[in-house]
């Protein structure tokens, strides 16, 4: 079953078969205690305050309404930029990736704060249109790791409500426990360069990928020390270069059947065909998102 948010209740739209996975908890430690131990990088994409969707294509938001940007005041002088984000739950509600707000050791500021935030609706530039939006509150998962990327997920609150309409409209997010099979054809969506090291468009792009074996994808983050656990899952193309999202573009939907299955969550390097995008699997928090939003309004 797909569900779509509502105001006061889901509505059931289709179904999909889940497929049971097993964890390994054991060789998810062993796995963190070498990441810690021999200290390998990962390019994480909320790195830098811009965003990339490497390969892709222009688009407008009338195609993806469920685009939300997230502004970011780095240094609290009140000059906002985009740096993350998020897909439209309700009128109230945006999600996004809970590496997003965080302590700052660059700014020593906690963008935790919703003081430095604003969300842009309803417009495919990245720095102009649409509606500016105050947040009222984040809440980050509670059992988010900053410093393996698990429960990468955030509920914010807006202070106003959006005006629903034909450019700002609400996202629909998977059942629980729902899963994708390898080699489904999904859509990333964001802003920015259209090639690595390329200038940055002001408007909407976006990209094609395919879903990847996931046993397939712990193996090669394996080689590099990382993590990759059954509340992620990866996506990109495995037989060539360039297809995939990059810095800032944390937050932002990986979309399946017009369904958000994913949001950003991590990779190494940008495009880089043996390391796929990393995505927070959202089946796994459906739950968490729906009480969530229903308690904080």
């Amino acid at each position: 079953m797909l569900y779509k948010f509502e105001e006061t209740s889901l509505t059931s739209l289709t179904t999909v078969q889940p497929r049971k996975r097993k964890t390994n908890e054991k060789k998810i430690q062993n796995l963190q205690s070498k990441v810690k131990k021999e200290h390998y990088l990962i390019f994480v994409r909320s790195q830098l305050a811009f965003t990339r969707v490497l390969g892709g294509s222009p688009t407008t938001i009338g195609q993806y309404p469920i685009l939300a940007q997230l502004l970011l005041d780095p240094w609290g002088t009140l000059q906002y930029s985009q740096h993350c984000a998020g897909v439209i739950l309700t009128s109230r509600h945006v999600i996004s990736a809970a590496h997003c707000f965080q302590y700052s050791q660059n700014t020593g500021n906690n963008y935790t704060l919703p003081k430095f935030w604003k969300v842009r609706v309803g417009s495919s530039y990245r720095t102009r249109g649409g509606v500016l939006h105050k947040i009222k509150k984040i809440i980050p998962h509670p059992s988010f790791d900053k410093y393996y990327y698990t429960n990468d997920v955030a509920v914010l609150v807006l202070a106003t409500p959006l005006l629903l309409g034909k450019f700002v409209r609400q996202g629909t997010i998977t059942k629980p426990r729902t899963e994708i099979a390898p080699n489904e054809m999904c859509t990333l969506v964001g802003w920015g360069a259209t090639q690595s090291g390329g200038p940055q468009p002001d408007q909407l792009q976006y990209a094609m990928m395919v879903t990847v074996d996931q046993q397939e994808c712990v193996m090669r983050y394996n080689t590099i020390g990382a993590v990759i656990a059954e509340t992620m899952f990866c996506a990109g193309s495995l037989d060539y270069d360039g297809i995939d999202g990059c810095y800032g573009d944390s937050g932002g939907p990986l979309i399946y059947k017009g369904v958000v299955v994913g949001l950003v969550s991590f990779g190494y390097g940008c495009g880089n065909r043996y390391y796929p995008g990393v995505y927070t699997k959202l089946s796994h928090f459906t739950d968490w998102i729906i009480q969530t939003a229903t308690t904080y309004k």
